[in-house]
């Protein structure tokens, strides 16, 4: 049974009580009153009578406050005016019917074996990607620190070595505005910050599809940083670049992410592509980003394509190596058992059954397709003129997602 000064309400899809609080006397928040509405008083009806929200039936507010309700209402962001660097699904690369997203567990062994000798084949083609760990002097005496956490040294652990990327490839220079895509809180903004803040004329953009508390970049502006420092609430999807005022007055601008999910990353590559051919002096001088959630790209802004065409890849068969992708992150497979080949009575057919793969075999699969995937956005910068490396930037006991892409402006 709930207190009594909470509300008695029964949300039946978190299975429990609401927690709001409640006025003395009242058994239900300001949400969940069951006010009739009719009222004996008109002027105590209007008072304690909830109505939908216009903007978003989803929620109530009083009558008596609606004027009040709507400056304020979260759901107004969505009805006013966007700004001028806001275009609904500017970045997605393609538009129209995107490729049907089939379960594994649904397609035939003879569509999967198919791919996965695909994958082989184009794999082996594949250069070998350096293993560059570095640490950043800048976080040396965190990491060590005996009260900081396993997962929080892990985080320091990889800021350190993409910052330290970050200066190996000569972008951490004056007059520059740096770029954190799907920011986050900002950690990795602030550990810049530190690095920066003695440098000349430079700024942090920070970009993010969600408000967050206990920003760090807030934390760096508590610190007095003389750092132009700005936060954009918007989807990459749909942000033109090149119109944020506060990148214009920069010379360069780098762009920089940690663990950047799925398609967010390709529609981050597009972002910036459409910036420099929007507006010529939108220098893009270079990026580090590191990967995160293949099995999260989706094919219409997949930057890719070409190169996964000239590997012999159909795009019904993308969806499919997005699957077969989370093999290098989701844990144990379907049969852990030791692998046996399908090959019945000396057979010529040596495709291989997926479901007798074992574990470690589906992991390296999966990573081979995770690195196809990168090496097709690799192709991509390279096509625009970029200088391009796929670098292990950090082991994988500290991150499974262990690949970032370095590239600098030729």
């Amino acid at each position: 049974m709930t207190e009594e000064n909470h509300c008695m309400y029964f949300v039946k899809r978190k299975k429990r009580y609401c927690r709001m609080t409640v006025k003395k006397g009242n058994r239900y928040c300001g949400e969940h009153q069951e006010v009739p509405l009719e009222s004996s008083s008109s002027k105590e009806g209007s008072e304690i009578k909830r109505i939908k929200c216009p903007l978003d039936p989803k929620h109530t507010c009083y009558e008596s406050k609606l004027a009040k309700h709507l400056k304020v209402c979260n759901a107004k962001r969505f009805i006013d005016a966007q700004p001028t660097f806001i275009e609904k699904g500017i970045n997605v690369k393609e538009v129209g019917d995107m490729p049907r997203h089939v379960p594994l567990s649904e397609l035939s062994e003879l569509v999967i074996s198919t791919v996965i000798e695909k994958v082989k084949s184009a794999y082996e083609k594949l250069p070998k990607f350096p293993t560059t760990i570095l640490q950043h002097e800048i976080l040396k005496d965190k990491i060590h620190d005996v009260s900081c956490g396993k997962s929080m040294r892990k985080h320091l652990l990889q800021n350190s070595s993409l910052l330290s990327h970050l200066e190996l490839a000569n972008l951490v220079k004056e007059n520059t505005c740096f770029i954190e895509f799907g920011a986050g809180k900002g950690k990795l903004t602030y550990w810049l910050g530190q690095i920066i803040k003695n440098k000349k004329d430079c700024g942090i953009l920070l970009i993010d599809r969600s408000s967050h508390r206990h920003k760090s970049d807030n934390k760096l502006k508590n610190e007095q940083s003389p750092l132009v420092i700005e936060r954009v609430r918007a989807d990459i999807a749909d942000l033109i670049l090149n119109k944020v005022t506060v990148i214009q007055k920069f010379e360069h601008k780098v762009a920089i992410a940690k663990h950047l999910c799925g398609a967010a990353t390709d529609l981050t590559l597009n972002c910036l592509v459409q910036a420099m051919r929007n507006e010529p002096k939108c220098n893009i001088s270079g990026l580090v980003i590191a990967f995160c959630c293949h099995h999260k790209c989706d094919y219409q802004s997949y930057v890719g394509k070409q190169f996964l065409e000239q590997c012999g890849f159909t795009p019904n068969e993308f969806t499919v190596l997005c699957s077969i992708a989370s093999w290098a992150t989701c844990g144990s497979g379907l049969n852990t058992s030791t692998k046996v080949l399908n090959t019945r009575n000396n057979s010529s057919d040596t495709r291989v059954n997926a479901k007798n793969l074992t574990w470690s075999e589906r992991e390296k699969i999966g990573g081979k397709v995770k690195s196809l995937l990168n090496w097709g956005r690799l192709e991509y910068l390279k096509n625009i003129g970029f200088q391009s490396d796929l670098v292990y930037y950090t082991t994988t006991d500290i991150s499974l997602e262990n690949m970032c892409i370095v590239a600098t402006k030729n």
